[in-house]
C-alpha cells in the first residue's frame, strides 16, 4: 500500500536496502576476480560470512555460469560437488511459486544495473522446506557492461516462523492487518487484509507493495508511510484510497525492522456523514432559494412598469445568482422579438445579443416554440444544436445559458436568457428555482404592461387637454411646465391655460383636480373646457371661478378641485384675480417678492351657489408673475410655509435670469428630480416694458 523511503531513492532500483547498508550502485572490475584483488582479503570475507550462515554467490552473466560457496549449497539443501553451476539447477529448488519473481528481479537487475533483493522459498531434496533471501549488485567491465551478479544469501525460515506466529494471533483481529518489511514486501497480511485488499494473502507474501498497486506511487498514503519509516513516530489518518475505491480508516505503527499497518474501510461512515452533509446543504440550499424568491418576489411586487420588472431581474441575477448577462426578451406585435434592459452587461453585448435572439434558429425561438426551458451548461452544448450563433456567443462571453419561457395563460410571451462565464450547475432544484422565478416574472410583465396600457390612455388623455401653443400678446412673455409624478402614481389632474381674448386681454388659469388617474383627468377636462368658454364669454375672474365650482358640484362625482384665475390687461397692466383654495400667486416687481395671499373662496365643489370673490392691483413694468400648483412646493415632511418662503428665495434668485431659464431652475431646485408625490404646472409670465 505504499513505497518505502529506500524505493523512493532510486528510480531504478524496486528492492533498495537500508541507506546506512547501501554498496555503491554497481561495482567495477577489470580483471576476473569480482569482489576483491586481495586474495588474504577474501578469505577473511568468506569466514566471516560462513560464521553467520550467509552464503556467497557469483553468476558469470557472458558464460553463464552460477557460483556458490558450500554455505550457499548447503542453504538450498545440496552439496556444493552436485551443484552444475547453472541457472536452470538454481531455479530448479526454488518454490515455483517464487521463481518467476526471482527470473524478473535478475532481469531488472540486467537492464537498469540495479540491485537485487528477494526472498523466497526453497524446495530442499530431503523434503525439508526453507526460507531464504537473496542480495547482490551487478558488476560491470571497464566499458561499462554488465558482466558479472554477485552477492549473499541467508536462512530466514525462523524469522518467518515468527512473523507466522504473530500473525496467527492477528488473524483474529477485526481490522485488516498488513506487516511489510524495510523494502515494502508483504511480510505478513491477515485474512480481512486480504478481503479488503483483494488479494489471496498467500499471493501477496514477499511481492512488494508499489508492485501491487503502483498506484500509491505519489499519493498522500505514500507520503505518511514514508514520514512514519523516516520519524519512527505512529501516523493515524482517514481518507478516500483510489486503488480499493473505498474509504478506509489507516493507522502506520513503525519499526526498526519494517511496518505494521491496521485498516478498516470506512465507506458507511462516510456515506451517512455524505448523507449528513447533503442533507444539511439541501436544506440550506432551500432556504437560500426561498429567501432569493421572496426577495425578487417583493420587487416585482413593487414594479409597475416593464422596464420596473427588468431592472428587478437584472438586479436578482446578478445579486443572487450570480449571472453575468440578463436579458429579457418579449414577443412584441405580429410575433416580433425585443430586448428590453437595461440588463447586467454592456451595450455591446446587449446588441449581440439581440442578433442571437432575433434570429429564427436559436434557443430562444425554441423555448417560446415550446414552452419548455433550456438549460445549457457548457458552451458546446449550446453550440451542439445551433453552431452558427458561435462566434456571437464568444462575443457575449457566454458558456452557460438558460432560457427560461415566461407563459401566461399557457402563452408564452417572452423568455429569461441569464447567461454565465464561468461554471454553473443546472441541478433538479436549481432548474425548478429558475422555472419558478421566470413565472413570478411572467405575471410582473403582464401587470406591468396592463399599467402601461391604462397610462398610456390617461396620459394621452391628459397631453390633449394641456395647450400644445401658448398665445402670443405683445407686451407679455409665457412659459410654462408641466411635470408628471413618480411612475408609481397614476396621472393627476394638475392643468394650466392661457387664453388672449377680444378685449386684448390675457386670461391664465392654473387648476389641480384632486386625485389621480383616469377620472381625475376626465374632470380636469371638463373644468378646462368651462373655463376656457367662460373666459371667451367676457366672464370676470370671480365669475369663472364660481361657474366652475358650481358645474363641480352639480355633476355628483364627490371630486373637488383647487384653482387661480387671473385676467391681465396688458395695455394699463392690471391684474384681476379669484383664487379657489390655490396656492397663491407669486409678484416679483425688481423690488421683493410677494405672494397675492388673498383666498377669494373655499375650493371648487365644496360649496353649493356660493359667490367668489376677486381682487385687482397694479403690476408695475417689467413684474414677472409665477402660478403654479401644490405639487411643486408640497411635501410630506416640510411645513408649507416653508416650503412656499424656499419657493420666493429661488425665484428672487432666478429673476435677473430669463423665463424659461428662470422655470428650469425653479423646477430644478423646488421640484427636485426625483420623489415628487403629485404632478405640477407652472405657468409664467413676463411683463415686458414697452414704454
Amino acid at each position: 500500500m505504499g513505497r518505502t523511503g529506500n524505493r523512493g531513492q532510486s528510480a531504478h532500483c524496486d528492492a533498495r536496502p537500508p541507506a546506512e547498508t547501501v554498496a555503491p550502485a554497481s561495482w567495477h572490475v577489470d580483471g576476473p576476480t569480482p569482489l576483491a584483488p586481495d586474495a588474504n582479503t577474501f578469505d577473511h570475507l568468506l569466514l566471516a560470512l560462513d560464521a553467520a550462515c550467509v552464503g556467497v554467490w557469483d553468476w558469470d552473466v557472458a558464460g553463464e555460469t552460477l557460483r556458490w560457496d558450500r554455505r550457499t549449497a548447503e542453504l538450498h539443501g545440496i552439496d556444493l560437488d552436485a551443484f552444475d553451476g547453472t541457472m536452470e539447477a538454481f531455479l530448479a529448488l526454488v518454490h515455483p511459486g517464487d521463481a518467476p519473481n526471482i527470473q524478473a528481479r535478475i532481469a531488472m537487475a540486467l537492464a537498469s544495473g540495479g540491485s537485487i533483493l528477494e526472498e523466497y522459498r526453497v524446495m530442499r531434496p530431503d523434503g525439508s522446506h526453507a526460507w531464504l533471501q537473496g542480495r547482490g549488485r551487478t558488476i560491470t567491465n571497464a566499458t561499462g557492461q554488465i558482466v558479472r551478479l554477485a552477492g549473499v544469501c541467508a536462512d530466514t525460515t525462523e524469522l518467518r516462523h515468527e512473523r507466522e506466529q504473530a500473525g496467527r494471533a492477528m488473524q483474529h483481529v477485526s481490522d485488516g492487518v498488513a506487516v511489510y518489511d524495510n523494502e515494502g514486501r508483504f511480510v505478513f497480511v491477515n485474512a480481512v487484509a486480504g478481503r479488503l485488499l483483494g488479494h489471496d494473502p498467500s499471493e501477496l507474501l514477499g511481492k512488494p507493495m508499489w508492485d501491487v498497486y503502483p498506484e500509491i506511487i505519489g499519493s498522500a498514503f505514500e507520503k505518511l508511510y514514508l514520514q512514519a519509516q523516516r520519524t519512527q513516530v505512529p501516523v493515524e489518518f482517514e481518507g478516500y484510497y483510489g486503488p480499493l475505491a473505498g474509504y478506509f480508516e489507516i493507522r502506520l505503527f513503525p519499526a526498526p525492522d519494517g511496518m505494521t499497518v491496521y485498516f478498516r474501510n470506512v465507506d458507511d461512515r462516510q456515506r451517512a456523514e455524505a448523507q449528513r452533509a447533503e442533507l444539511i446543504r439541501s436544506l440550506s440550499s432551500a432556504l437560500d432559494r426561498a429567501r432569493k424568491l421572496f426577495d425578487v418576489t417583493a420587487a416585482l411586487g413593487q414594479a409597475l412598469t416593464v422596464p420596473d420588472v427588468t431592472n428587478a431581474v437584472a438586479r436578482s441575477a446578478r445579486d443572487d445568482l450570480g449571472a453575468d448577462v440578463a436579458a429579457i426578451i418579449l414577443v412584441g406585435e405580429e410575433g416580433r422579438l425585443c430586448m428590453v434592459g437595461p440588463t447586467t452587461q454592456s451595450k455591446q453585448v446587449n446588441r449581440v445579443l439581440e442578433r442571437i435572439s432575433g434570429r429564427a434558429a436559436t434557443a430562444t425561438s425554441d423555448v417560446l416554440r415550446t414552452a419548455h426551458a433550456r438549460f445549457d451548461a457548457s458552451r458546446a452544448e449550446y453550440l451542439a444544436d445551433y453552431p452558427h450563433v458561435g462566434a456571437l456567443l464568444e462575443m457575449a462571453g457566454l458558456g452557460r445559458v438558460a432560457h427560461l419561457p415566461m407563459i401566461i395563460s399557457g402563452r408564452p410571451i417572452g423568455v429569461i436568457l441569464l447567461g454565465w462565464a464561468s461554471e454553473q450547475i443546472f441541478d433538479t432544484d436549481e432548474r425548478a428555482f429558475l422555472t419558478t422565478l421566470a413565472g413570478h416574472c411572467a405575471h410582473a410583465i403582464e401587470r406591468a404592461r396592463l399599467y402601461d396600457r391604462q397610462l398610456s390612455v390617461t396620459e394621452a388623455l391628459q397631453q390633449a387637454i394641456l395647450p400644445r401653443h401658448l398665445p402670443t400678446v405683445a407686451g407679455v412673455d409665457l412659459t410654462a411646465r408641466y411635470l408628471p409624478a413618480g411612475r408609481d402614481v397614476d396621472v393627476g389632474g394638475d392643468w394650466y391655460d392661457a387664453l388672449a381674448l377680444p378685449d386684448d386681454s390675457l386670461m391664465l388659469i392654473v387648476g389641480d383636480v384632486g386625485g389621480h388617474g383616469l377620472r381625475a383627468a376626465t374632470v380636469m377636462a371638463e373644468l378646462k373646457h368651462a373655463a376656457r368658454a367662460y373666459a371667451m364669454l367676457g366672464q370676470s375672474p370671480a365669475a369663472i371661478t364660481g361657474q366652475l365650482s358650481a358645474s363641480l358640484t352639480a355633476s355628483g362625482s364627490e371630486v373637488y378641485a383647487t384653482a387661480v384665475v387671473v385676467c391681465l390687461n396688458v395695455t394699463n397692466q392690471m391684474l384681476t384675480w379669484s383664487c379657489a383654495g390655490h396656492p397663491p400667486p407669486l409678484v416679483l416687481d425688481g423690488a421683493s417678492p410677494a405672494f397675492l395671499e388673498e383666498v377669494h373662496g373655499p375650493i371648487l365643489g365644496a360649496v353649493d351657489n356660493l359667490v367668489y370673490r376677486q381682487d385687482t392691483m397694479a403690476l408695475p413694468p417689467g413684474a414677472r408673475l409665477l402660478l403654479y400648483s401644490d405639487g411643486l412646493v408640497e411635501r410630506r415632511d416640510t411645513s408649507i410655509s416653508d416650503r412656499l418662503d424656499f419657493l420666493s428665495a429661488v425665484a428672487a434668485g432666478a429673476n435677473t435670469m430669463g423665463l424659461d431659464a428662470a422655470c428650469d431652475r425653479l423646477l430644478d431646485e423646488v421640484a427636485g428630480p426625483s420623489g415628487r408625490e403629485d404632478d405640477l404646472c407652472l405657468l409664467a409670465a413676463d411683463l415686458l416694458d414697452i414704454r
